[in-house]
């Protein structure tokens, strides 16, 4: 027997809730690590995941990878990147921007992406990121309707097999239209390399603004 599309994605949704709930149940509420400051879902609010394989991609110096677009909403969430980067300082070779990307210059702000380095689960190719959607802590542009890739590195800049972004949308903020900024800044205006914490090398001068063992 076939149900219609929209039951069989209601039943999804309704799985979906329960394991979440489950998990929940098993650890008591407990938040972890530095994503106790991520804002989360409510109500009806259902999350919109956008996943995106870089693999076999080459970024031309000055090239954008638009990512995500919730125009005209502002939203907040998190977001997953695997990519090439430096094996010394770890910062990518691409360089990770959200803010909103306007018709006209003059409504265009777009700043650097904070991102936490996650050593144990990056290779020597390619490095693994998490990010907050916006990031209240450490900064970045504070209301977000675009996530992009650009290339200011001056090279080429190939993809590795399993490089990937993935964008879990939890929750729209407000309109971009009743929250303007005040100020433009373009992507040209942008300089090569995205600011890297990292809460497991034992050095707590680049932890950010973080959290360590779920304790706030």
């Amino acid at each position: 027997m076939e149900f219609p599309t929209s039951l069989t994605r209601n039943l999804k949704l309704l799985a979906i809730a329960a394991g979440l709930a489950a998990i929940g149940g098993i650890y008591g509420g407990t938040v972890f690590a530095s994503h106790s400051f991520e804002l989360g879902t409510t109500g009806n609010t259902i999350p919109d995941n956008t996943h995106i394989r870089l693999d076999g991609m080459t970024l031309p110096p000055g090239g954008v990878l638009p990512l995500y677009d919730a125009s005209p909403n502002f939203v907040a969430g998190h977001y997953l990147m695997r990519a090439s980067c430096d094996p010394e300082t770890k910062v990518p070779l691409v360089t990770v921007i959200a803010g909103h990307i306007d018709e006209s210059a003059e409504g265009t702000f777009v700043d650097k992406v904070p991102l936490y380095y996650i050593d144990h689960a990056s290779t020597a190719d390619s490095c693994v990121y998490h990010a907050h959607v916006p990031d209240p802590l450490n900064g970045g542009a504070a209301r977000i309707t675009d996530i992009a890739l650009i290339n200011l590195s001056g090279s080429d800049v190939a993809f590795n097999p399993g490089d990937v972004v993935d964008i879990n949308v939890q929750r729209v903020l407000g309109k971009i239209s009743d929250a303007e900024y005040d100020a433009s800044q373009l992507p040209g205006s942008i300089t090569h390399g995205n600011p890297i914490y990292d809460l497991n090398d034992g050095n707590p001068d680049n932890d950010g603004m973080g959290f360590h063992g779920g304790e706030e």
